[in-house]
């Protein structure tokens, strides 16, 4: 439902429905007048009304009669939202790099309440084809090795993981709540985090945090993270690919603590 103190026909109620709407397409990548008005609580007029008014704008794009997907004048936002991050900017550079050093999948991600987003992502020649569908931008934290990363250094993170729920993906995924907090301070200890199969079987990944502050006061907001076949990212023979994640994430995090304002755009979502 679409909360609004506003008063009725008052422009900012339509403002609020609209950013409703859009976040409807978050969850679906092609939806109808029908399928938003359920989602949003809104009458089906209304939902079409706004679906017209924001395809005009290019925000949305028709897609065959009487459905709509996200438009490119979406694409370009978020691209200018990327551009002007500190994070996406340090990261970049160094991202590449430890792509053309590791050889496999490298990722930038940040959290996203329980989930992790990944920002970007640097492709190696031999790219794993599971890696090219789109729910692989966004993973839960708790089985993946950039959630826990950052988790082990952000106490909102590991909280909102943990109250989500410990949803099992593969039979090697952590679902256990004490196992699981005992992993976190391992990380802690180790400076980085490692799952194995345990987001799908197979795969297996490597992830580092991107810190703000000093000392006591340190937290993450990001993570480096490599993944590929577990064939190459065994549990026993990870140590020279997670030194080198740990190097990309410490520049990175280097970097951050020189710029003005690091990451105050980011910080809503942590």
């Amino acid at each position: 439902m679409v909360a609004t103190r506003s008063a009725p026909g008052d422009p900012l109620q339509s403002v609020s429905i609209a950013l409703s709407v859009l976040d409807c397409f978050g969850l679906s990548s092609e939806l109808g007048p029908s399928g938003v008005a359920r989602q949003v609580g809104i009458a089906k007029s209304t939902a079409s009304r706004m679906l017209s008014v924001l395809a005009s704008r290019g925000i949305l794009e028709r897609h065959g009669p009487g459905r709509y997907r996200l438009g490119l004048r979406m694409f370009e936002f978020g691209q200018l939202a990327l551009s002007r991050l500190n994070l996406f900017e340090a990261s970049v550079p160094v991202l590449a790099a430890l792509r053309d050093r590791v050889r496999d999948l490298v990722q930038l991600g940040v959290p996203m309440g329980a989930e992790v987003l990944f920002l970007d992502r640097f492709e190696a020649q031999n790219l794993d084809p599971r890696f090219h569908g789109q729910q692989w931008r966004r993973v839960p934290a708790h089985s993946s090795s950039s959630g826990r990363a950052i988790a082990a250094f952000n106490p909102a993170v590991a909280r909102s993981m943990f109250e989500a729920g410990l949803i099992r993906r593969t039979r090697y995924t952590v679902v256990d709540p004490r196992r699981l907090g005992e992993i976190l301070a391992e990380i802690r200890g180790r400076g980085y985090a490692a799952t194995h199969e345990e987001l799908e079987e197979g795969i297996s990944s490597v992830a580092a945090p991107i810190l703000i502050g000093d000392g006591d006061d340190r937290r993450a907001v990001a993570a480096v993270s490599v993944a590929g076949p577990s064939a190459r990212l065994r549990p026993g023979g990870i140590s020279i690919i997670a030194a080198r994640t740990r190097e990309a994430a410490d520049r990175i995090s280097s970097q951050l603590r020189t710029a003005p304002a690091p990451l105050s755009t980011l910080e809503p979502h942590l």
